[in-house]
């Protein structure tokens, strides 16, 4: 049997490289089941037009189709998000304005009955607070806004770089390398 030794990596942890490797011989010696010959039970060409597919290749074109669909549903989801959230501060906005309007009234009315002017005064502060708060409101709605549109674009720009990628990976007849090759670039 094979045995492992653990050598230093460069990021400080360890790595596993095997200290020695079994023969064909001592596999089979071993009891280990029959192994296919170099080149069956793989997705070479068996002589038709097409190569076989590996159902472990299926579900990894089924889990990519998902994950772009997926990645696609989400950012319209958030866009929407992002709209709602821009009218929902709209309305607060506008409801605030009213309360601001409101309250300045009830002052000018209270003024007019001879109330204190400290009261009065404080009333129309309050007034104040509430368009300043009006600005910080606008400037979010604007901002909500705004990231709903960009999620939109990356919704629409993420489909236009891989959609057709995605396509050609569930409707193509060839099989494409396997995402380990492409992860060790």
């Amino acid at each position: 049997m094979s045995t492992q030794a653990e050598a230093p990596a460069e990021g400080g942890g360890h790595v596993v490289e095997p200290a020695s490797v079994q023969s064909g011989a001592e596999v089979e010696a071993s009891g280990a089941p029959d192994l296919p010959a170099p080149g069956e039970g793989t997705d070479a060409d068996d002589g038709g037009d097409l190569p076989v597919l590996r159902s472990g290749r299926i579900v990894d074109v089924i889990a990519d189709a998902i994950t772009f669909t997926l990645v696609i549903a989400r950012l319209a989801i958030a866009a929407v998000a992002m709209r709602m959230l821009s009218q929902a501060v709209k309305g607060a906005y506008s409801y605030v304005e009213g309360c601001a309007k409101q309250v300045d009234h009830l002052a000018d009315v209270a003024a007019t009955l001879a109330v204190d002017d400290a009261v009065t005064s404080a009333h129309h502060d309050a007034a104040g607070v509430m368009r300043e708060s009006l600005a910080l409101a606008d400037a979010l709605a604007e901002e909500a806004a705004e990231m709903s549109t960009e999620f939109d674009n990356a919704a629409r720009d993420h489909d236009s770089d891989y959609g057709t990628v995605n396509e050609a990976m569930q409707s193509g007849p060839y099989d494409v390398a396997e995402r380990e090759w492409y992860s060790n670039r």
